[in-house]
């Protein structure tokens, strides 16, 4: 398993930008946000929509939008603890979280948690000193 070490960051890596990438579905939602709150649909609707719509969808999007993003960055940050044989507790829980996610998220985190789980992975882990040093 050991010789899978590189494949598995290279993974997390690749799942953390995609999930980066995601998150930018959510400025859809800011963007609608904005939208309800102009001038532009009280001057050709007549009937404007409640001020709180606006500002509801733009709560929303901010929120996912730094959730999501800030999801990507501790995958990103996992491949690059497990490229440094560092923090296998944090990858870990990582993982665990990323199995929330179907199909994909799902095989990352099963993979990650049979690589991490051999014996010889866990002594090249053992054998540097342990830290949350980046």
């Amino acid at each position: 398993m050991k010789r899978h070490i590189s494949t598995l960051s290279f993974l997390h890596y690749i799942y953390g930008a995609f999930v980066c990438m995601g998150g930018f579905v959510a400025l859809v939602f800011i963007g609608l946000g904005l939208f309800l709150s102009s001038d532009f649909i009280a001057q050709e609707s007549g009937d404007p929509a409640p001020g709180f719509i606006g500002a509801l969808f733009q709560t929303f999007g901010w929120v996912i939008f730094i959730v999501v993003e800030f999801w990507g960055l501790l995958n990103i940050a996992s491949g690059y603890w497990i490229s440094r044989r560092r923090n296998r507790t944090a990858t870990q829980v990582i993982a665990a979280f990323n199995c929330l996610s179907i199909p994909l998220g799902l095989a990352l985190g099963l993979f990650t948690f049979a690589v991490l789980g051999d014996d010889e992975v866990k002594q090249d882990y053992q054998a540097l000193p342990q830290g949350f040093a980046l």
